[in-house]
């Protein structure tokens, strides 16, 4: 498949899925708006490393790269590196904690942040391939 395609579907994907979090928040539905916010963040990451010819295989592995290859190296600010750290707790607290809840003001504070970080990302990937 087309790179730039690959890319533009990672990209309209975190864009659906800041919508449906957006609609979780609505809905007060917590843990689901923290995984869609999560997941919005991790699919820009993944066009951002198409478009840097990068691959990475786990959540784990995207936090690394992210750090290593951009927030190090000054590309991404350090805040917005700290920020997909904890956005990977709150989408494991929300995904696999049944005793714990993510709670409203957690996802309150992740919910401009994320609208942040994907507009962040945005703005480094070229907006001709969207």
């Amino acid at each position: 498949m087309d790179l730039h395609v690959m890319i533009n579907l990672h990209r309209g994907k975190s864009h659906r899925f800041l919508d449906d979090a957006d609609a979780m928040v609505q809905q007060q539905r917590w843990d689901l708006a923290a995984n869609r916010y999560y997941h919005a963040c991790f699919h820009i990451v993944h066009a951002l490393f198409l478009k840097d010819g990068l691959t990475v295989k786990t959540h784990d592995g995207t936090l690394t790269t992210l750090g290593k290859t951009y927030i190090l190296t000054g590309r991404i600010e350090k805040k917005h590196g700290h920020f997909f750290a904890r956005m990977i707790q709150l989408r494991i607290k929300a995904d696999y904690n049944s005793v714990a809840e993510v709670s409203e003001s957690e996802v309150r504070e992740m919910a401009s942040l994320s609208h942040e970080f994907v507009d962040r990302i945005e703005s480094i990937l070229d907006p001709q391939t969207l």
